[in-house]
C-alpha cells in the first residue's frame, strides 16, 4: 500500500516538473551539475513518470 502511494506521488511530482519545465523559458537545464538540452530532461521525466505509473497500475491491480 505505501509504495504504491509512493509510485502516484512520483508520478504527479514527474508532471509538475515537465510542466514547471514549460514555464521558464531556458533552452538547457542543469541535470548533475551538467548543462543539458531542455528536452532530454523532460523525456527523463517523463519516462520517470510513465514507469512509476505502471507500477501503481500493477500494484493496484495485484490489491483487487
Amino acid at each position: 500500500m505505501r509504495n504504491k502511494n509512493i509510485n502516484l506521488f512520483i508520478v504527479i511530482f514527474s508532471v509538475l516538473t515537465i510542466f514547471m519545465s514549460f514555464t521558464e523559458s531556458k533552452s538547457t537545464q542543469n541535470l548533475f551539475g551538467y548543462e543539458v538540452n531542455a528536452w532530454l530532461v523532460r523525456g527523463l521525466w517523463l519516462l520517470i513518470g510513465l514507469i512509476s505509473y505502471k507500477r501503481y497500475k500493477d500494484k493496484k491491480a495485484e490489491e483487487e
